[in-house]
């Protein structure tokens, strides 16, 4: 039988930390992935840089280095925590989400945690990514609406990490903003 939600100890701050950075180095493997797919994507469709490629493979680019690691990056995070509770670098260092109260893991509280400000899906490292959308969308539809939308994303990726894990620094139960979203607390894998 596990221990009750509230018997068990939190992750320290530390172990948090060192799970992200992980996952930091995963995530820049998938846009690393995602670029040179992209890069050649131009290379193939300009005859090894001999010809300017055409202005559907510059779409294509800039298409797969947006959407294939937003996309990618979170179906992957989605299926690791609704099956382990544990993203790669949750596992690597010995942690699990668990949830708080009765009841069990549910899709809408994975969907929850993994959407509602997690430090993971809105990381610096994708800024880029979301000033490319900005950047993008903003000259294809010439709305100030579609730029402001577009770049609250990129400010969320700087935001996100900081308010978080300083809300994980000063809660007793080490709980991020997406922890207390979806009703979670994170501890050693073997209390979960």
């Amino acid at each position: 039988m596990a221990p009750s939600s509230s018997s068990r100890t939190p992750a320290s701050f530390g172990t948090r930390i060192a799970g992200y950075l992980i996952d930091s180095i995963v995530l820049l493997v998938f846009l690393l992935i995602f670029f040179v797919i992209g890069g050649a994507v131009l290379l193939f469709t300009s005859d090894w840089g001999k010809d300017d490629p055409p202005d559907a493979a510059y779409n294509a680019f800039i298409a797969i280095l947006i959407g294939g690691p937003l996309v990618s990056w979170s179906l992957f995070n989605l299926m690791l925590d609704r099956w382990r509770a544990q993203s790669i670098g949750m596992y690597v260092v010995g942690i699990k989400a668990t949830f708080v109260g009765p009841g069990v893991r549910t899709a809408g509280g994975v969907l929850l945690r993994w959407f509602g400000l997690n430090p993971v899906l809105y990381h610096p490292l994708l800024v880029p990514v979301w000033t490319l959308l900005a950047a993008y969308a903003t000259s294809v539809t010439l709305s100030r609406s579609v730029l402001v939308l577009t770049l609250a994303l990129v400010l969320l990726c700087i935001a996100v990490p900081i308010v978080s894990f300083a809300t994980m620094a000063l809660d007793s139960e080490r709980r991020g903003v997406h922890d207390r979203l979806a009703r979670t607390r994170v501890v050693a894998a073997e209390q979960a």
